[in-house]
């Protein structure tokens, strides 16, 4: 294992502000990885990809890989005390750098697209508030291409980007933490209030059966659901990205990681199952399947505004809460995907925080033209950065990890019993990278197989 005093030769790394408290670094971390994929990726893939079996395949792949990578994340990022590309360089040598340098990659696209439906979501509360909530599919459909398109896109693009680097460039206690420790609250609040709503409404026991206790035997070995089970598994936790390495790098050497990992994993979860029964009372399976084409966005601003121009009178404030809810969750996580990349390049260009915010925002931005001038390529873009790469470096990490640095795993985790310590090294060793390899490959091939069927 590399020796942490010769691991680099770059500049020398920017000083660390630590969390204010463990509080705060759990909030924000879990901020970051509560995202819109919480509230609408879910509710998607349950509604049209194998309802009971989708929902126990997605929790065996957090608890089984997502609750062990975020862990080993965490443990590398604590531990070196530096970003994402230095860190993986302290722990395996100078050959481990390309996974270093695909973290803030891998961020800044996401952040470029992701950009892209915060906008919409800032769009649709500001036209709720207005009054504008369509009744009918059509009405539904076209709300969405209004917002998906004009020149008002791009100014909530820039507005979302512009606060996003505010936010980080403010710094680590004041920005983030700050953040994060009024709006998931106010999170979990908004939720446990429109589920005691939704669970209340006529149809719930219906829709809740109808759609979470279906389930098929051929569903459990479906090679789609697997894969997306554990790509959303994956996107949910925030696994991949570097953002949970880049805000370990800011944490004390006594600070129980595996109580961390685990409020965050349970928190995140809970919200993603909480979203799901708030929302499958409101839609129609079928219209969330004619909108297939734009994928889980479909969900979000066609088939929800339908759920909730169908209630009434209380329609109207029911969705602005609901699309206040998604923007705290977008923000929190647009944040996350900036700090990694800005982490990166304070590290190793030596400059200050703002500075370093604004013009990686900037170069985000323009990462993320090709998914604001085109909706297809925003959906491709998710399937391939949110689903492709995140897996590919998660099963790199669970590699760093598992055989070139399990001792360093073993020392900033040694408060865990040596049974779990074991199984854990089992999983990062063995079973994360043979799952992570299957699931992989049924990305790639799900991704190519409709360019092959074109050129056919």
């Amino acid at each position: 294992m590399a020796g942490l005093e010769n691991s680099d030769s770059s500049p020398s790394v920017s000083a660390r502000q630590d969390w204010s408290s463990s509080l705060g670094f759990v909030l924000a971390a879990a901020g970051s990885a509560v995202g819109l994929g919480n509230l609408w990726g879910l509710t998607y893939r349950v509604a049209l990809g194998g309802g009971m079996a989708f929902l126990v395949l997605y929790l065996v792949a957090v608890v089984v890989l997502g609750f062990p990578l975020l862990l080993a994340e965490l443990a590398l990022g604590r531990h070196t005390r530096r970003s994402p590309v230095l860190a993986t360089v302290a722990v395996g040598g100078p050959s481990w750098r390309p996974l270093g340098w695909l973290f803030p990659l891998s961020s800044a696209l996401i952040l470029g697209y992701y950009a892209v439906i915060t906008g919409w979501v800032g769009r649709a509360l500001l036209a709720v508030l207005q009054g504008r909530l369509p009744t009918d599919q059509a009405g539904a459909e076209a709300f969405f291409l209004k917002l998906s398109g004009g020149w008002a896109e791009g100014v909530a693009y820039g507005l979302v980007l512009a606060l996003t680097a505010a936010v980080v460039a403010t710094g680590v206690q004041q920005g983030i933490e700050r953040l994060s420790r009024w709006s998931m609250p106010a999170l979990l609040v908004l939720l446990t209030g429109l589920l005691v709503w939704s669970a209340s409404l006529a149809n719930a026991p219906a829709r809740y059966e109808e759609v979470l206790l279906h389930w098929r035997w051929s569903d459990w070995l479906d090679p789609h659901i697997l894969r997306q089970a554990f790509s959303q598994a994956f996107f949910s936790l925030g696994l991949g990205s570097g953002a949970m390495l880049a805000y370990a790098s800011h944490l004390g050497p006594r600070d129980p990681l595996p109580r961390q990992a685990a409020i965050i994993t349970v928190l995140d979860t809970a919200v993603g199952l909480l979203a799901v029964l708030i929302i499958v009372p409101l839609i129609n399976t079928a219209a969330v399947g004619h909108h297939d084409g734009a994928g889980a966005v479909g969900t979000l601003f066609v088939a929800i505004p339908l759920g909730f121009a169908s209630l009434g009178s209380a329609g109207p404030l029911l969705m602005a809460a609901f699309f206040f809810l998604a923007s705290i969750a977008a923000v929190t996580s647009a944040v996350a995907l900036l700090e990694v990349p800005v982490a990166v390049a304070m590290d190793r260009l030596g400059w200050g925080r703002a500075r370093t915010a604004w013009s990686t925002v900037v170069v985000a931005a323009l990462l993320g033209l090709p998914a604001l001038l085109r909706t297809d390529l925003l959906m491709a873009s998710h399937d391939l950065f949110g689903g492709v790469v995140l897996i590919g470096s998660g099963l790199l990490l669970s590699l760093l990890m598992g055989w070139v640095a399990p001792q360093q795993l073993r020392e900033d985790l040694s408060q865990l019993p040596p049974p779990l310590l074991r199984v854990l090294l089992l999983t990062l060793r063995w079973v994360a990278p043979l799952l992570l390899g299957g699931v992989l490959t049924l990305s790639c091939i799900e991704i190519v197989q409709p360019m092959l069927s074109l050129g056919a």
